[in-house]
C-alpha cells in the first residue's frame, strides 16, 4: 500500500495574463489532495473518491473500458482524469498492474485552488509509490498533465507544475518555471467563496475583449506582467506593505478585464478594511476564492471578519515540498 499527498495552489498573480506570455506568480500551499493505492490479484482498476462534500463516487476499468461504476450522472466525468493519470502513470513505467485507488481532498473543486490537478498528481505519485517504492517528479507530471488535458483541454501546466513540485513559482508560458526561494513563510488566508464560472469560458471572455479593444486591455497585460516582476522582489524583501499593495493592484486589473464580482469585491474589501495587507480574487474568477496576505500580527482579526462570509476559510503558508509519499 502507498499513500501520497499533493498540494493545491493559490495564484498570487498574474491569472489570465499569463495565457498571452506575460508572468505569473503561484505558491503550492498546504491543503491536499490524499490518494491511497493497493495492488489487486487481477488486472482491473478500480477508483474510489470521497468528494469535497462527502459524496462518493467509484468505477471499475477492465479490458480497456470502464465496465462498472457507482454514484451518480457524474461520476464518470469526474473520476475519468484520476483514471487517465493512473494509466499514464503505468504506460510510463512500461507496466501493467491491478490497482484499488482511493481518493480524498480537502481542496474545494472548482475554487481556483487547483483541486483536480492535485488529486490527478496524487493519485499518479501514489501508484508510482506501491509499483516501485518511491516516485519520480518527471514521470507524475507527465501523466497529471494528461489527465488535466481531459479537463481544461489545453491547458498551462502551472497547476500540475506548482502542486508536483511545491515551493512559489515564476511561472511564463514556454519557459522553464523559475522557483523562488524565501527565508519565512508568509501566512495567507484563504476564503472559498462558492463555484466559479468554467475556466475556458472566462479565458474566451477576457480573449475577446482584448481583440476587440487592443488599445485600452494591452497595457493592462503589460502593467499586470511588471507587476508579478515586483511583486518577487517584495516577497523577496519581506517587504508585505508593497506585496500587499500589488495584490490589491492586481485585484483591480482583473476586475478591469471583467473576471471579479461583486461578492469577490466585497469580501476582498472587507479582508483589507480589517487590516491585511493586500487581498485578491485567485484563479480564473468568476467566483472562486480569494486570498489575503497578513502576518500573525493581523491573523486573527482579519480571519474573524471573513469567516462568516465565505464557505470556508483556510489558513495557509506555501507547502515547499510538492507532491509526497507519507
Amino acid at each position: 500500500m502507498a499513500k501520497a499527498i499533493a498540494p493545491s495552489k493559490i495564484i498570487l498573480s498574474g491569472e489570465h495574463f499569463v495565457v498571452e506570455g506575460e508572468p505569473a506568480l503561484v505558491a503550492a500551499i498546504d491543503i491536499y489532495a490524499k490518494c491511497i493505492v493497493e495492488e489487486r490479484l487481477d488486472d482491473d482498476i478500480r477508483i474510489e473518491s470521497k468528494d469535497y462534500f462527502g459524496k462518493i463516487h467509484v468505477i471499475k476499468y477492465s479490458k480497456n473500458k470502464i465496465v462498472d461504476y457507482a454514484g451518480d450522472k457524474t461520476t464518470k466525468k469526474i473520476l475519468r482524469p484520476i483514471l487517465i493519470a493512473v494509466l499514464k502513470t503505468l504506460e510510463f513505467c512500461e507496466t501493467k498492474r491491478g490497482l484499488d485507488v482511493y481518493i480524498e481532498s480537502d481542496i474545494p473543486p472548482s475554487a481556483g485552488l487547483g483541486s483536480s490537478a492535485a488529486v490527478a498528481v496524487a493519485a499518479s505519485a501514489s501508484v508510482l509509490g506501491e509499483i516501485k517504492g518511491n516516485i519520480d517528479k518527471e514521470i507524475i507530471w507527465k501523466a497529471a498533465f494528461e489527465a488535466e488535458r481531459i479537463i481544461h483541454k489545453n491547458p498551462s501546466g502551472i497547476d500540475v507544475t506548482v502542486s508536483t513540485f511545491g515551493g512559489l513559482i515564476l511561472y511564463k508560458k514556454g519557459e522553464r518555471p523559475t522557483f523562488i526561494k524565501l527565508n519565512y513563510k508568509p501566512i495567507f488566508i484563504v476564503g472559498f467563496i462558492n463555484k466559479r464560472a468554467k475556466t475556458g469560458k472566462l479565458v474566451e471572455k477576457v480573449l475577446k475583449l482584448k481583440k476587440e479593444i487592443p488599445s485600452i486591455i494591452n497595457p493592462i497585460y503589460t502593467s499586470a506582467g511588471n507587476l508579478t516582476i515586483r511583486l518577487v522582489e517584495a516577497l523577496k524583501n519581506r517587504d508585505l506593505h508593497t506585496a500587499g499593495l500589488l495584490l490589491n493592484i492586481n485585484h483591480e486589473l482583473l476586475s478591469a478585464i471583467g473576471v471579479s464580482i461583486p461578492k469577490l469585491d466585497i469580501i476582498v474589501n472587507i479582508a483589507r478594511k480589517k487590516g491585511a495587507y493586500g487581498a485578491k480574487l485567485t484563479g480564473a474568477g468568476g467566483g472562486g476564492s480569494i486570498i489575503a496576505l497578513v502576518d500573525e500580527s493581523r491573523l486573527e482579526k482579519v480571519k474573524s471578519s471573513l469567516e462568516k462570509r465565505v464557505k470556508k476559510l483556510f489558513i495557509t503558508s506555501i507547502a515547499e515540498d510538492g507532491v509526497k509519499i507519507i
